[in-house]
């Protein structure tokens, strides 16, 4: 398929209809107009995110409501405010509390995704009081700035980044959010600039179109930052920092792959269909997995879950290479409203008895001594290796499934919020044969398993 030819095609399919727009914009009306007749301290209403800028893709069906207060109120009334409007909005509706720098009000209205979000009126995004308070000052800078083609540009660039699995907001993407890629838009003027630009990008790449800072300056104010993107109503936030390592090279990757040979495979994926359970247990007969599994805490804020799975399982990563058991890779999995699954990837679950610790230089006498009195409980040594010290010592553990066994007991006690719920509910530790019968009972989890052990970029066989 020619490139234009391509690119109308995708346009077309992923621009919302009449009918769709017209649905939202009568939607979106009513609710403000609602608030805004309801009593209360708050100033102002306004339509947030791409639906409200005719940038969003068909089938988008989420509105994000702001509601805003004066910057004089108390965090407390504002809170309080805040939730008590949500409410009002949803009566005869399914909602619930949602948390994230502050609580606030979610649930579904006629089919659509509805979030009633209290917002301070600052006089400027850098002036923010809770970390919306700058989601009014996009929606007026995009608004302005982002108009005729550009919206089907930052379309198809919003598709192709769901593609190739490098979009969302959410900490479990470790991606870029719409903002971002209207940004891009307005920084290059097309999809196919933005994407050419992508397939250059080096590491600690700046983009800053309010001009604020030279690019050494923005680098010593994100030194680690893959993607520096300087927030054009505050110049002192990247608005890419969720953006992984990972993420920022697959973007790269992928915009290469696509300019040698673009497919409309780049902006609709290719869903992984599961193994056989033949093909599994071949492939588990090459490596050793274990897993934990935690029950998904109820009423809990997907991406607030999300956050702490992912410090968990950096946790017992941690502590696994502590205690001897080499984990290769892990990843997260969750269904986002039953299960949690934890895969971790190891040399080997079994370790032999005893582990050998090298020691300082003999002629540290200092640290010699400080080492040898650290460890009074020795099978063999201390014997003298290339100039050190060497010495033999048990290990605490031998087995994965009892370290891990005693490493959760332990941290049930210690955790707290959504994980410590999780961990209450249903947790376990999972070896190969549960993981197949999992792997057989859910289609979701299979499709995941399959693609981790399979572990290969998907847009290299496009």
């Amino acid at each position: 398929m020619h490139n234009k030819k391509l690119l109308e095609y995708v346009l077309k399919k992923i621009t919302p209809g009449k009918q769709e727009r017209k649905k939202q914009e009568k939607l979106a009306e009513k609710i403000i107009e609602n608030i805004k007749k309801t009593s209360g301290s708050h100033v102002d209403v306004m339509l947030c995110g791409s639906n409200a800028r005719d940038t969003h893709l068909k089938g988008d069906n989420d509105l994000d409501i702001f509601v805003l207060f004066p910057e004089k109120l108390e965090r407390q009334e504002f809170e309080k405010e805040g939730l008590r409007i949500g409410k009002k909005v949803f009566r005869g509706h399914k909602w619930e509390k949602a948390f994230s720098e502050h609580p606030y009000i979610k649930g579904k209205i006629e089919g659509f995704d509805v979030e009633i979000v209290p917002s301070y009126k600052v006089s400027k995004g850098e002036l923010k009081q809770s970390a919306v308070d700058r989601s009014p000052f996009h929606n007026i800078f995009l608004k302005k700035k982002l108009v005729g083609k550009k919206k089907g540009e930052a379309r198809l660039l919003r598709q192709f980044l769901k593609g190739i699995k490098c979009y969302g907001a959410d900490t479990k993407a470790s991606s870029v959010p719409g903002y971002v890629v209207e940004l891009l838009i307005l920084e290059y003027g097309s999809f196919e600039k933005t994407v050419k630009a992508i397939s250059e990008w080096k590491q600690g790449q700046t983009i800053d179109l309010g001009k604020y800072w030279k690019k050494i300056e923005a680098r010593k104010l994100f030194p680690t930052a893959p993607l520096i993107i300087i927030d054009p109503v505050d110049k002192n936030r990247n608005v890419a920092a969720a953006l992984s390592i990972n993420q920022f090279s697959r973007m790269i990757v992928a915009s290469k792959a696509f300019l040698i040979k673009p497919s409309k495979s780049f902006f609709f994926g290719k869903k992984e269909k599961a193994w056989t359970v033949k093909r599994l247990n071949a492939m588990l007969q090459k490596k050793e997995l274990v897993a934990i599994k935690l029950g998904f805490p109820k009423k809990a804020l997907a991406d607030i879950v999300w956050g702490q799975i992912q410090r968990f399982a950096r946790k017992i990563e941690k502590q696994l290479g502590l205690n001897g058991f080499k984990v290769v890779r892990s990843e997260a999995w969750t269904d986002e409203k039953e299960a949690i699954v934890i895969v971790f990837e190891i040399e080997s679950r079994i370790l032999q008895k005893s582990m050998v610790k090298q020691g300082p230089f003999v002629t540290d006498e200092k640290n010699s001594k400080a080492f040898l009195n650290a460890h009074p409980k020795v099978i063999a040594g201390p014997r003298i290796e290339s100039g050190r010290w060497i010495i033999e010592i048990a290990r605490k553990y031998t087995n994965i499934e009892k370290f891990l066994r005693d490493f959760l007991k332990k941290e049930k006690r210690v955790e707290k919020g959504a994980l410590k719920k999780a961990m209450n509910k249903k947790c376990r530790i999972l070896q190969e044969d549960n993981l197949v019968n999992l792997y057989k009972k859910n289609k979701e989890f299979a499709e995941f398993l399959t693609t981790y052990l399979k572990g290969e970029e998907d847009f290299l066989g496009y």
